[in-house]
């Protein structure tokens, strides 16, 4: 085993793993649209179930 080898199985920086706020943000964005339009229809049907007693 050479020391390129060990070099490669070292745990990289924790910075080098987390990426751009540029990469998140559209995603982050994406979830919380997808959680809001969630939120509505358990709402929605909540209403529905509720309305019918």
């Amino acid at each position: 085993m050479s020391e390129n080898d060990a070099d490669r199985r070292a745990p990289r920086p924790l910075i080098a793993t987390i990426p751009d706020a540029e990469v998140v943000l559209p995603w982050l964005r994406t979830l919380a649209t997808l959680a809001g339009f969630l939120t509505l229809a358990i709402l929605l049907v909540t209403l529905e179930l509720l309305g019918r007693f």
